[in-house]
């Protein structure tokens, strides 16, 4: 707050002026008495709103349920194998005899908007070494998962999905881009939905719905 007065003193702005505020949702933006938004609203009567970056983010998190079992075993399968040094160790080295493209598994992290997407493709692209590492662990519950076609096709369904998710908020970022620009994008993304929800055999779109109406 103390640098947002400062380059509105210096540039000899008038707070009234002032129509809009945009801001993530952390607590230091949106505290109802010490955050960024209620001390400008101390100063200016603009409206206040969530960027559409952490909007799109927000509403992409509601999955159908299957979808969501899914992902969760798909988090304790990294877990375990990211447990410990000895764990990472040995999975690098079969994956190093394996010749495989990749050597490690990525962590999940909730605040990391793209952090899903990349750890459930890296989980497919890695699916054969986590099989033969984790019946060498004799994990033969989480070593299961591997072994169920519609579980495997479910996996395939979210990597789809995330990356759809991925490439829009990529194009949401960047220096210089305007709400003309991101509205374009939104509305491209929104017809995307629309011509795959026709498709009956893509399967449920619930979670794109959602989307589609958030962003509207």
């Amino acid at each position: 707050m103390e640098n947002v007065t400062e380059l509105v003193d210096h540039e000899e702005l008038n707070w009234h002026n002032l129509c809009g505020v945009c801001t993530d949702g952390t607590p230091a933006m949106l505290g109802a008495k010490s955050g960024f938004q209620a001390l400008i609203r101390n100063l200016s009567p603009g409206i206040s709103f969530h960027c559409l970056i952490h909007r799109q983010a927000l509403a992409s998190k509601t999955l159908p349920s299957h979808l969501q079992d899914v992902l969760e075993q798909v988090i304790k399968i990294v877990n375990y194998v990211k447990s410990s040094a000895l764990n990472s160790r040995l999975f690098k080295q079969l994956c190093t005899e394996m010749d495989s493209e990749h050597k490690n598994l990525l962590y999940y992290t909730k605040v990391h908007w793209l952090s899903k997407g990349n750890v459930v493709a890296r989980v497919f692209e890695l699916r054969e070494e986590m099989q033969s590492f984790l019946q060498m662990q004799e994990k033969h519950k989480l070593q299961a998962s591997f072994h169920e076609k519609l579980w495997v096709f479910h996996l395939t369904y979210l990597v789809d999905i995330f990356d759809q998710l991925n490439r829009l908020n990529l194009k949401l970022q960047g220096k210089g881009t305007t709400i003309i620009q991101f509205i374009d994008t939104l509305r491209a993304f929104i017809q995307k939905l629309e011509n795959w929800k026709r498709k009956p055999e893509e399967g449920n779109f619930t979670m794109f719905e959602s989307l589609s109406e958030v962003t509207l």
